[in-house]
């Protein structure tokens, strides 16, 4: 009986001994798997090789990531025709070189002839397709199968992530806890050994994946105190001996030049021989005629009054010692010009003392006043004071007139009347329009042939160049004494004039204007507007007029950085203005002899030098139109 407890106890603790799980070194996860189970994991392939889908326009680095990335020993790289990767032999050995330091193997697989050769000669493995069974989808188009199932002779020494790992603690039977401790210690040391089963796929699969994380590690507060002070240096000192720039503002000194030229304008039709071996300064010229003919009316000045003259009383005083006598007609005027006579020649009396001599005479007015004016109505006049215009300025005082009572009876009514002032003043008038309308009338034959033929004719003008004819001015006979308000006159006249192409003769006077201007500078501006000419002589025989032309022009001092002597004093400037303070900066070029202002704008405007570095410096040039 005792040697049967005993084989029973034996038994029990045989069969309470912990079991040791068989899993594949490693695999981090204590998973307990079923007989059928641990077939089918020995049955799973450890992958050893692997193929990579290259693009055309993958750079080697791009390639390099990609096998870096993989935890595969044999890589296939399965690379397209034209690919950059094949551009150059020296892609390949760059490849070739940082896989041999992953300790990885590569193969190329690829049609590219260039690709072959270039691989081949470096010493890396060919292929020009991939095997049919591995990779079917570029063979025979079916997907490929993740999970093909090997002999287990062929997985059995492989080594992969999922491969079944020892257990390094022991496992202990439930007996055997209760053994050792209490139920309640037995108990909890279960729960123990069931947690951490259960917490350690995760712990471990957090371990994992924070592998491929990147940690930042806070830095010392000294060290970034340090280092920020340090960057502030060296920002304020890029700031200050970069940043600073300054912009010149030149206007260059300039002055006005012109040149004459004697050039003979040849008539084209008599001169056309001469003219097409072109001589030096002879232009061609052109002949105009026009017949002007005007009529204009003319107002008549003549006049008859029919209307009634005002009359009146006025009082004549004698400031003088003696009786002043006056004849018949005598007159005495307004200050307004309106004249009144007497009828008879009377005598003043003497002044007697303190009293003037006076003596009241009967007046008649004029017809018109001093402004030969009609006078009628405007005779009735009210009280008035009156002097003696054809008497001295002294004699005006001794003598005088006074009305006391306004004037009556004026009236008026005037009719014009043609007069022979009248008809020869038409006549002149009409000379001298025809003569004045003459050059504005060739200038309008110009014009004209200018928008028929399209040139740029130019009129030649003066006196002694325009030719007229004698002025044929047409007056109706018996116009003289007719009573009409105005009359009609017409006249004609034959003009003639030369004109010249206004092109032709400022091309010579430009050319001699840049002949004349000094080498150190440009031709700034030519102004067109002051061409002024006068006539020599002309030679109506031969057609031939020579005048004098003037032109005028603007040269300056030649600034711009495209010129060689603009380059040169610009890059004189800016080496001399290096950290010069800018007011004597400013006052250095202002003396110079090609500068007539200048103007420094500096960044930033608290900057009192001017900057250490040319580029820095920017010249502007402005001109003083």
């Amino acid at each position: 009986m005792a040697e049967k407890k005993k084989t029973t106890k034996k038994t029990t603790e045989k069969a309470s001994e912990p079991k040791i799980s068989k899993k594949r070194i490693g695999d981090s996860s204590p998973k307990k798997k079923s007989t059928s189970s641990r077939v089918k994991a020995q049955s799973k392939p450890r992958r050893t090789k692997k193929v990579l889908y290259i693009e055309i326009d993958d750079e080697v680095t791009t390639i390099y990531d990609r096998i870096k990335s993989q935890n595969i020993t044999n890589l296939y790289l399965v690379v397209p025709k034209r690919a950059i990767l094949f551009q150059s032999i020296v892609n390949l050995k760059i490849l070739k070189r940082k896989a041999e330091d992953l300790e990885k193997n590569i193969f190329i697989v690829t049609n590219d002839q260039n690709g072959i050769h270039l691989a081949s000669k470096i010493g890396l493995p060919v292929y020009d397709k991939l095997d049919g069974r591995e990779h079917p989808s570029l063979v025979e188009g079916k997907p490929q199968d993740d999970k093909d199932i090997t002999p287990l002779q062929a997985s059995v020494n492989s080594l992969d992530d999922d491969t079944p790992t020892r257990r390094k603690e022991k496992k202990y039977s439930i007996s055997e806890m209760i053994r050792k401790g209490t139920k309640k210690a037995g108990l909890s040391t279960i729960a123990d050994n069931m947690r951490r089963v259960k917490d350690r796929p995760k712990k471990e699969k957090k371990q994992k994946s924070d592998k491929g994380k990147l940690v930042l590690v806070a830095p010392n507060r000294q060290a970034l105190v340090s280092l920020v002070i340090v960057c502030l240096l060296i920002l304020v000192t890029i700031t200050y001996i970069a940043l600073p720039g300054a912009t010149i503002a030149l206007t260059p000194k300039s002055n006005v030049i012109d040149t004459s030229v004697n050039v003979t304008l040849a008539d084209i039709e008599l001169n056309r021989a001469e003219l097409d071996t072109r001589p030096v300064n002879m232009i061609p010229s052109y002949k105009l005629t026009k017949k002007i003919q005007k009529v204009l009316t003319y107002q008549a000045t003549g006049k008859h009054f029919e209307g009634r003259n005002a009359t009146g009383k006025l009082t004549i005083m004698n400031d003088s010692g003696n009786p002043w006598p006056l004849v018949a007609e005598t007159r005495f005027q307004t200050d307004d010009g309106i004249i009144f006579r007497i009828k008879n020649a009377v005598t003043v009396p003497a002044s007697g003392g303190s009293e003037p001599g006076k003596l009241e005479v009967d007046v008649v007015a004029d017809e018109f006043d001093a402004y030969e004016q009609a006078v009628g109505e405007r005779g009735n006049i009210p009280p008035s004071k009156f002097f003696l215009p054809g008497l001295s300025e002294d004699n005006q005082q001794r003598l005088r007139a006074e009305s006391f009572a306004d004037f009556s009876g004026g009236e008026t009514l005037v009719i014009k009347e043609v007069s022979a002032e009248d008809l020869e003043a038409a006549r002149v008038k009409m000379v001298a329009d025809l003569q004045a309308s003459a050059e504005a009338e060739l200038k309008a034959l110009v014009q004209e042939r200018n928008e028929n033929q399209n040139t740029n004719l130019e009129l030649l003008t003066g006196s002694d160049v325009i030719e007229m004819s004698e002025p044929v001015v047409n007056i109706p006979g018996g116009l003289e004494g007719q009573r009409i308000d105005n009359f009609e006159v017409s006249g004609e006249v034959i003009v003639s004039g030369v004109a010249y192409n206004k092109d032709d003769l400022l091309g010579i006077l430009k050319t001699e204007l840049k002949l004349k201007k000094n080498p150190q500078k440009r031709l700034y501006r030519i102004d067109e507007e002051s061409l002024t000419y006068r006539t020599v002589e002309s030679d109506g025989a031969a057609g031939k007029i020579k005048i004098t032309a003037t032109l005028k022009g603007i040269e300056e001092y030649e600034l711009s950085p495209d010129k060689e002597n603009g380059e040169r004093l610009i890059r004189k400037i800016k080496d001399h203005v290096l950290n010069m303070p800018i007011n004597e900066a400013e006052v250095y070029i202002q003396n110079l002899p090609e500068i007539d202002k200048v103007y420094i704008e500096s960044w930033p405007a608290w900057a009192p030098n001017m900057p250490g570095i040319p580029d820095n410096i920017k010249i502007d040039v402005r001109r003083g139109d």
